[in-house]
């Protein structure tokens, strides 16, 4: 595993976003998870999906949500987020829904940044560690 290398200007900003995607992802997973009468009603009426999936994609939200705010597993849980929001866009363009489509498009680009910026610190650590390596 990588040593973190010493955090560049921007690695706050990010940090900032990837919890705040935590926080909304822990938030609307435990929604599902505890089967709010609202939500259960346009999982299995309204999006015609068994009511199973919709604690299966609460599970994938609480989890994503928690592995967010831990630096080991936020590249993985920040594509993880971005799948499930790729699906909910599908799901709300299909029902008409243009507010959700709007809010899980904005998601869905700021798990797709998160996601990248942590590849990016990834290969700068891994370069760094090559680097040393060669050295001695």
């Amino acid at each position: 595993m990588s040593k973190a290398l010493p955090s560049k200007p921007g690695d706050k900003k990010f940090l900032i976003i990837a919890y705040i995607l935590g926080a909304f992802h822990l938030i609307f997973g435990g929604t599902k998870l505890i089967g709010q009468t609202d939500l259960t009603k346009e999982f299995t009426e309204l999006w015609q999906f068994p009511l199973w999936f919709m604690y299966f994609v609460g599970v994938a939200q609480v989890l994503g949500g928690i592995a967010l705010f831990t630096r080991q597993l936020r590249m993985p849980a920040s594509l993880a987020m971005a799948f499930i929001m790729i699906g909910a866009i599908v799901t709300t363009i299909i029902s008409g829904q243009a507010v959700n489509v709007i809010i899980c498009t904005i998601v869905l680009v700021l798990c797709m940044l998160v996601f990248k910026h942590r590849v990016e610190q990834l290969a700068a650590e891994l370069a760094a560690e090559l680097s040393e390596k060669n050295t001695k």
